[in-house]
């Protein structure tokens, strides 16, 4: 049956739920119109196929203003409980929580899915309908997927998806701040660093068995072109396939760190040639997993047994979208595949506590490109020196200290972040000056931020502004129309890897910054980019990336909040623990210990 039709049951039956099964109830047309909120046509049609269901008998008044009997065949606990498994049957899980928590709240049909939600995640071991035996690990994601195709990635959960399913050129070691060989097994450049040359390795396999060529790195990167991120390309001149494993690149100026570009996973190489249909139509990678089924809620990841780098120890991965509000339960009953402390939780005792990671900093990026009084320089800065960092840091964890600029750990052997305190501005702009004259600024983010845009919101208010608060999804936050309708947002820039994260939190044309500069502002910024590129010596080019950082403050378009770190848990008994740059575990070289071998020693 439509689950439409059987959503209007429960719908019925939560309005009657005082009354028995096969008792008549004496109802009109008019209320059914209002307990369903649609048309009268539409409630007969609704009522005609409840009752082809067996679910309810329904008998029409006969004449003006005479009403009519309605009788429910089945409890409102019964059928959710149905429409619960069904859903659970085709793992729509999130659908399925949804749905008790409108009409299950308190009811066993709740106890129920919470239980089998706890047990559900985690590692396991099932049996194939082949009768082979599979590991799968399925973990708990509080935020959707917005797109798996490189080329439009930005989310640090999106890219670390597109990372496991896609490869690049070269791949940047986190750990030990180095390149390694990937699709290419060697590369040169030329001493302007304007020619870089690739090799690529032979019988690299995607994922639907065709060999990957130089033709299909070329393609795959003249996607860039037509993408957000075509900053990583804009200085690509020619691009020449010297042979089938050779490739190389001509830029208009030298850059010196194109290594970190074809690094980045935007970059990732793709079969051009056979991109399937489904979620973003998702093209073919040739990474470690290849993807079984995703959506914005849902992704299932196989491993690729033709893996140029070594299959996977893990059978299968299952992401699954949950409600944030389930986030601190699911924690509780350690389910978690890790934990990277965004919400209070209980400690997790039989966790080890792996680590603290430098997760990112949040800033507030105010939109110029928006007429009205945002465009005042003089209430931009009025605003940014009206917030009290160290308020937000008095939040609590996983915020870290006061920030007045992102980290740069590339490069440098730079010691743990430095906590600032706060700048005292003596001279403080005041609100009579900027020309404002009570009109509404509006504060987009997304729920993990709403504390401190609530503070930050307060404190604006305190200083005469007024401001609202505008919680979004994650998915919702990049559209256009958003974008252009805010005046501020906050958010989190997650600059772990290298200089190319920063350069992505700056160019991406569906980001944070770029959208909300003005024309001249964007040429400034791409004039000190480029300088930044230029740059061979390390202590120089951070310089003029602090310049680049200096500029975009003085113009008042981003005010540093807080730098962020969380602790980093996991199940002691999981091995192959490694951190990308986007401070998520690859699942690669994950597997299970499942027994110790002091359990076989003869003498116990």
């Amino acid at each position: 049956m439509n689950s439409q039709y059987l959503y209007y049951f429960l719908m019925l039956r939560r309005a009657f739920q005082a009354y028995e099964n096969h008792v008549p109830i004496r109802t009109t047309m008019n209320d059914l119109v209002q307990i369903l909120f649609c048309t009268q046509r539409n409630v007969k049609l609704v009522l005609n196929k409840l009752k082809d269901e067996k679910l309810i008998e329904f008998h029409s008044g006969k004449g003006r203003g005479n009403g009519s009997t309605i009788i429910f065949l089945e409890n409102l606990e019964q059928s959710l409980q149905q429409q619960t498994l069904a859903l659970l049957k085709k793992n729509e899980i999130l659908k399925a929580l949804e749905l008790v928590k409108e009409f299950g709240e308190g009811t066993k049909v709740e106890s129920f899915i919470m239980e089998w939600v706890s047990t559900y995640f985690g590692y396991k071991q099932v049996n194939s309908k082949d009768n082979e035996e599979l590991e799968i690990l399925r973990f708990p994601i509080y935020r959707p997927l917005t797109t798996i195709d490189p080329v439009q990635v930005f989310f640090d959960l999106d890219a670390h998806i597109v990372m496991q399913v896609y490869n690049t050129l070269v791949e940047y070691d986190y750990k030990n701040r180095s390149f390694r060989k990937s699709l290419a097994h060697n590369w040169e450049c030329s001493e302007d660093k304007k020619s870089w040359l690739f090799y690529l390795r032979k019988g690299v396999r995607f994922h639907n068995g065709r060999e990957l060529t130089a033709e299909d790195v070329k393609h795959s990167i003249m996607r860039l072109w037509h993408s957000p991120h075509k900053w990583l390309v804009n200085d690509i001149k020619e691009i020449k396939i010297l042979s089938k494993y050779s490739i190389l690149f001509q830029l208009q100026e030298p850059n010196t760190l194109f290594l970190y570009f074809v690094s980045f996973a935007p970059m990732s190489i793709i079969d051009i040639f056979d991109p399937s249909e489904g979620f973003a139509k998702l093209p073919i990678g040739t990474g470690p997993f290849k993807v079984e089924s995703v959506d914005s809620d849902h992704c299932v990841l196989t491993a690729f047994e033709f893996y140029f780098g070594g299959r996977p120890h893990l059978d299968k991965v299952e992401i699954i979208r949950l409600p944030e509000d389930l986030r601190e339960d699911m924690e509780e009953r350690k389910r978690l595949i890790f934990d990277t402390g965004e919400s209070p939780s209980t400690p997790m005792t039989d966790w080890d506590e792996k680590q603290s990671i430098f997760s990112g900093t949040n800033i507030l990026t105010m939109n110029v490109a928006k007429s009205g009084p945002i465009q005042n320089l003089r209430l931009r800065s009025y605003i940014l020196t009206h917030i009290a960092r160290e308020k937000l840091t008095h939040l609590g964890k996983p915020r870290l200290g006061i920030a007045s600029g992102f980290m740069i750990t590339e490069e440098i052997n730079a010691p743990s972040p430095i906590v600032e305190k706060e700048t005292k501005v003596s001279d403080k702009e005041n609100l009579s000056s900027t020309g404002y004259n009570g009109e509404k600024l509006t504060l987009v983010t997304y729920k993990r931020h709403e504390h401190d845009a609530y503070s930050i919101q307060q404190q604006l208010i305190e200083n005469g502004l007024n401001v609202i608060v505008k919680i979004v999804e994650w998915d919702e936050i990049q559209s256009h129309q958003m974008l252009n309708g805010a005046d501020m947002i906050l958010f989190e820039g997650t600059p772990n890897g290298n200089f190319i994260s920063l350069f992505e939190l700056f160019l991406f044309e569906k980001g944070f910054i770029y959208p909300f500069l003005t024309v001249q502002m964007k040429e400034t910024m791409n004039e000190n980019i480029t300088k930044i590129k230029k740059e061979i010596h390390p202590s120089k080019r951070i310089k003029k990336y602090r310049e680049l950082e200096k500029f975009l403050v003085e113009e008042g378009v981003l005010g540093f909040l807080v730098h962020k770190q969380v602790e980093v848990s996991y199940d002691t008994t999981l091995e192959g623990v490694s951190f990308n740059s986007r401070m998520w575990i690859d699942f690669k070289d994950l597997w299970y210990k499942q027994t110790k071998i002091d359990k076989f020693n003869a003498d116990e």
